[in-house]
């Protein structure tokens, strides 16, 4: 075999092997498009890497179990998805999560300082994250009342945990900080398809079943902000008028979930309907500078 036949088996080899450690699992005929060589090629190219590789259902290759990473690309995505940080990185890149892994400097740096001061206390997390999966009722101590409650999800918001539950049929959220004298009740409950759809669904923990629609316009010279990502709780484009202000729709469950954000863009964002919310805040802010 010439130097360059050696070469490029090398390659092919090495390439494949790429391949299988980042989670993929072609078949033959998958190898043999991408090599531009034929099934037979791939075969002994398969029988080559001996028992690093394995077949698996439905004719595809796998690494064998005892070369296999403890992490896939798979769990990895799944983990940046459940902590929030899934949409820093390009999509459908499963190579990208193994390399964020790889000793030594890397090429990515992700500064953000929205965390609380304290970790969560570990004992409480894993006691309510038991009573989640498992759907047992809560007791626990919450601003000096004694509450009931049934635990559907804890969620990371702005840098501070939340529990969201339900107390008497309402879902409410509760600062994971201030939660003592938890107990696990040996009572269980049958969580709500709804109630588990708006909590997937409202990007805050401000909860409510009655949201109010606002209309918001932005000056042209902020404008790109809003267009580069969401600031309005549930935001939608109206319109981008021509001088380049824009207008647009968000939805909140309580006033108190929009006027802190309009307050930091004041005076590139005024409220117009409704208006009797653009003069709460013309009141709050009276109220402040007398």
């Amino acid at each position: 075999m010439a130097a360059t036949d050696h070469d490029t088996l090398a390659l092919r080899l090495a390439d494949t092997l790429r391949l299988l450690q980042s989670g993929e699992r072609p078949t033959r005929l998958q190898l043999a498009e991408r090599f531009g060589v034929s099934e037979r090629t791939i075969y002994r190219d398969l029988n080559r890497l001996g028992d690093v590789i394995e077949p698996g259902a439905n004719g595809v290759y796998q690494l064998a179990r005892h070369h296999r990473s403890s992490l896939s690309p798979a769990d990895l995505q799944t983990f940046a998805r459940i902590s929030g940080v899934e949409q820093l990185f390009p999509a459908n890149d499963r190579r990208s999560w193994l390399d964020l892994l790889k000793p030594g400097p890397t090429s990515f740096l992700v500064r953000d300082g929205h965390f609380a001061a304290q970790r969560p206390d570990s004992c409480d997390f894993r006691e309510l994250g038991r009573a989640i999966e498992q759907q047992r009722r809560c007791q626990l101590n919450y601003t000096g009342k004694q509450r009931r409650i049934e635990p559907y999800r804890l969620i990371h918001n702005k840098g501070i945990w939340y529990l969201a539950a339900t107390e008497d049929g309402r879902l409410k959220s509760f600062a994971f900080a201030r939660i003592d004298a938890l107990q696990v009740l040996d009572e269980s409950f049958v969580a709500d398809p709804a109630t588990q759809a708006q909590i997937e669904s409202d990007d805050d923990i401000w909860f409510g079943e009655d949201r109010l629609e606002v209309t918001v316009q932005v000056a042209a010279s902020n404008a790109y902000y809003f267009l580069r990502r969401n600031v309005l709780p549930h935001q939608q484009l109206i319109e981008q008028q021509a001088d380049g202000r824009l207008l647009l729709r968000c939805r909140v469950n309580h006033p108190n979930q929009l006027l802190p954000i309009i307050r930091y863009w004041i005076p590139h964002v005024r409220i117009l309907e409704p208006a009797w919310l653009q003069q709460q805040l013309r009141d709050e802010l009276t109220d402040y500078l007398h």
